[in-house]
């Protein structure tokens, strides 16, 4: 059984799974509207104010899910834009990850919050955040092993 990473270890992963992310948001701005691009449930009005590593470390101080959960997180996130056509952008990249965050620590964590306490740390209503598990769920036809 391997040793529980260290806090600079989780750190590390977080930034680089929000470099990932935001090459992928910035490589879909550039390419310009396609199929790829219509609205989603998981769609803002308007891009949040927190960029999307700020918006991951809050995730990870608060939500005291696993390293693995962020691996899986990118995990579910791949599945979602590969079974539906769909990109990332300023507009859904942050709906998209704290849903994908709470599934994997569901799946994964013996210890995990309810979707109430997800829905805050996210800065969705509780309500959103059911409707956005499901919607992901369907997505990925509930494939999270």
């Amino acid at each position: 059984m391997s040793e529980r990473p260290t806090p600079e270890e989780d750190g590390l992963l977080v930034k680089v799974l929000a470099e990932v992310l935001q090459k992928l948001v910035a490589t879909n701005a550039r390419q310009g509207p396609d199929d790829a691009d219509r609205v989603t449930k998981f769609h803002a009005l308007k891009p949040p104010s927190i960029s999307v590593q700020l918006y991951l470390e809050r995730i990870h101080k608060y939500a005291s899910c696993s390293s693995e959960c962020f691996v899986l997180a990118l995990i579910y996130i791949d599945r979602l834009i590969q079974r539906n056509n769909c990109a990332l952008s300023v507009l859904n990249v942050h709906r998209i990850v704290i849903t994908a965050v709470m599934l994997a620590a569901k799946f994964f964590d013996d210890q995990y919050f309810n979707n109430a306490y997800y829905a805050k740390v996210g800065g969705v209503p509780c309500v959103e955040m059911n409707m956005l598990e499901i919607e992901f769920l369907f997505r990925i036809n509930f494939s999270l092993h």
